[in-house]
């Protein structure tokens, strides 16, 4: 036990460097053994879930501060209730998440149940069946003992293929993303977003291409707008995707059909850089975009007025959401989200944004001592029940329902605080959990209500992804250990020299074409990492 705890505090240490670079899974999780073990699946879950009171350790993400045991949690009292099981909740914080695991798993002690949000496990979770984390039958168990979680799956193909391993089985259990009745992605919650006050200030119609654009940017600079457009740090943004380029793209690879390429050796990409680097020398864009954060830095850009368009605008933050929420003084400002235009007349739009819906991984370890009835009590996560609770809080108190769909009661926008600080106390998730199934229908009533019945967030979204091509490759392939170990430094190598160029292109320090740039990346291993991630796309497909 000890050597193999070990080996994964090992493996932990050494993979949290490149984890953002992959998402690994190179061996098949040991479930064969367990088919049939378990007898046939049930059809629905009978409560209680036991004859007898039993109890389980949850270790999860838990994000709220003003309830300090779960337990008091309205709804986790109902829960307790209808279930016959008792919770010994593990409260962590998202910001802690990452250490905390690591220490956790490295311990050897383990909780009957673990969801670290999108923690995901180093080496990929078919290593942590191997080194004895995550309960090797999972697959099992939930085909036998989770009929909610599994209609879910079933109601979705594409949820069904992400939920799965390159092996077709279920290693762990996953977060699934829907409204109250459906089962679908959140949709495109970032992007391209202009001011819309500032614009009409110009007198100016609203630009559909590129070359329209440039001039409401020459307008906005002689109108005094400093910096009118504002590129990501690494000189991409969301208006590449006008020449068929996704800058944002997972390790700078997207799809063309279904072929895999690097974003950046696109001939498109080419076009980008010369557009970008001629309104650049007309000081078009913000001469300080590689130090430029999105989030932290855009508030106090959009309340000077210092903008015209952004690249990189979070749905939440569109509309006046920055004067509505607070955030600036400006009463005025308005962005207005928009998909990317035209390189001319009559293209279609294009998106690249990670669309999933089978998301966060929640599992039974290896140190579950009732692996069976922890099994239920998951899958009670994702019927009606468990959904109501955790995102609605109780009937009649904090919501009622109306026309078979829950809607919050008035009473929760007005006690004196959010209405999300005041669910915490009566619904799990508004604690920002997420256990189970992720009712986004739940956060766009809150949102509409507290904005006079205006949703902005999710006009916002719906522009975003409302292109019909997603270039984007899915977030949910893996690479084997081998595929891994072997372009993983090449990536590394190749994402530098792209960064370098882009930004020393677009800034002018340096005059290198683009055949010669292609050219070096063909020469550092762009073809073999590429063949790689096709190879992972491809099994993913087939799961």
């Amino acid at each position: 036990m000890k050597r193999r705890m070990t080996r994964v505090a090992a493996v932990l240490m050494s993979v949290a460097m490149t984890a953002s670079l992959f998402g690994c899974g190179g061996k098949e999780a040991g479930t064969q053994s367990a088919e049939g073990k378990y007898g046939e699946p049930i059809k629905e879950l009978t409560l209680p879930l036991t004859d007898e009171k039993a109890e389980l350790t949850v270790w999860v993400q838990y994000n709220g501060t003003n309830v300090k045991d779960l337990n008091e949690v309205e709804s986790v009292k109902k829960m307790e209730e209808l279930t016959g099981v008792h919770i010994n909740w593990i409260p962590v914080n998202q910001d802690d998440m990452q250490q905390k695991y690591g220490t956790l798993v490295a311990s050897g002690d383990l909780p009957d149940i673990i969801y670290a949000g999108s923690i995901e496990y180093p080496g990929g979770f078919e290593t942590g069946v191997e080194d004895g984390v995550i309960h090797p039958d999972m697959d099992a168990l939930i085909r036998t003992y989770m009929p909610n979680y599994m209609a879910l799956l079933e109601s979705s193909d594409e949820a069904m293929r992400e939920a799965k391993s390159d092996s077709g089985k279920f290693v762990v259990a996953k977060n699934i993303v829907g409204t109250f009745d459906t089962v679908q992605s959140e949709g495109t919650y970032n992007g391209l977003a202009y001011r819309q006050d500032l614009l009409e200030k110009l007198g100016m119609d609203v630009p559909t291409t590129i070359d329209g654009w440039h001039d409401v940017l020459v307008a906005a600079k002689k109108a005094g707008i400093k910096n009118p457009f504002v590129l990501d740090q690494n000189g991409g943004s969301s208006i590449a995707l006008s020449w068929g380029v996704g800058t944002e793209s997972q390790n700078y690879m997207q799809l063309d059909g279904d072929k895999v390429v690097l974003s950046q050796s696109l001939d498109g990409y080419e076009g980008y850089l010369k557009t970008m680097r001629q309104w650049y020398s007309e000081g078009l864009i913000n001469p300080n975009f590689t130090t430029f954060h999105f989030y932290l830095d855009t508030p106090a850009s959009v309340n000077n007025n210092e903008g015209m368009l952004y690249s990189m605008v979070l749905s939440g933050l569109s509309g006046n959401n920055y004067a509505r929420f607070h955030m600036i003084e400006n009463q005025d400002a308005f962005l207005q989200p928009i998909v990317a235009p035209a390189l001319k007349e009559g293209d279609e739009p294009i998106q690249a944004f990670a669309r999933q819906i089978a998301k966060d991984p929640v599992y039974i370890t290896a140190s579950c001592k009732n692996p069976e009835l922890a099994a239920k009590w998951l899958d009670f996560q994702y019927s009606e029940q468990g959904i109501l609770l955790n995102w609605y809080g109780i009937e009649g108190k904090t919501y009622d329902m109306v026309d078979g769909k829950p809607v919050f009661k008035e009473e929760i926008y007005n006690q004196g605080m959010s209405a999300a600080d005041y669910l915490a106390s009566y619904a799990l998730n508004e604690g920002q959990c997420w256990l189970g199934k992720h009712d986004i229908s739940a956060n766009w009533q809150m949102t509409a209500a507290q904005a006079g019945g205006e949703n902005q967030e999710l006009a916002a979204v719906e522009i975003w992804s409302a292109p019909k091509t997603n270039v984007f490759l899915p977030m949910q392939i893996t690479l084997t250990d081998d595929e891994s170990s072997a372009v993983t430094n090449t990536l590394t190598a190749l994402k530098t020299m792209i960064d370098e160029y882009t930004i020393g292109y677009i800034t002018g320090q340096t005059d290198k074409d683009f055949e010669t740039f292609r050219q070096e990346l063909e020469d550092a291993g762009m073809q073999e990492v590429v063949d790689t991630y096709q190879a992972a796309y491809d099994r993913f497909l087939e799961r």
